[in-house]
């Protein structure tokens, strides 16, 4: 198999994120470019038709790493977005804790007596549960 057709080459990122800022891998491009149009340059008769094969293929592939820069930034931002709602929550059930005094026992019947409601609210006994697993650490 030669260097050309090879899976690793052909799927190398276009675009990556590097302390903040976005980067093109502009080797990858150009071999993305050259598997895109290579039936297309076979086909070129003359200098001028390989120039607009070259031009139509690069402005594509171009078009895709902008896209996978874009991709890579909202799947960043995302990640930072779970981060900060995990911390708020950790930040949260130690504040509950803490209401209870730190005191396991507290909390489980705290959890006891919303269990038992005839109305049960889930989200508490969600909540005092992360504040016990706060307490056992």
């Amino acid at each position: 198999m030669s260097h050309f057709c090879s899976p690793i080459h052909s799927q190398a990122p276009l675009a990556s994120i590097v302390a903040g800022r976005v980067t093109f891998n502009r080797a990858a491009i150009m071999r993305r470019v050259h598997d895109a149009g290579r039936f297309a340059f076979a086909a070129c008769r003359s200098q001028a038709e390989r120039r607009h094969q070259l031009s139509h293929w690069l402005r594509k592939v171009w078009r895709e790493a902008k896209a996978e820069a874009v991709s890579l930034a909202r799947h960043i931002e995302a990640d930072a977005a779970v981060r900060r709602d995990l911390a708020a929550r950790a930040a949260e059930a130690v504040a509950l804790a803490g209401r209870y005094g730190n005191d396991a026992d507290a909390i489980r019947q705290a959890i006891a007596s919303e269990s038992y409601r005839e109305r049960m609210n889930f989200a508490a006994v969600d909540r005092l549960q992360a504040a016990l697993a706060t307490v056992r650490s």
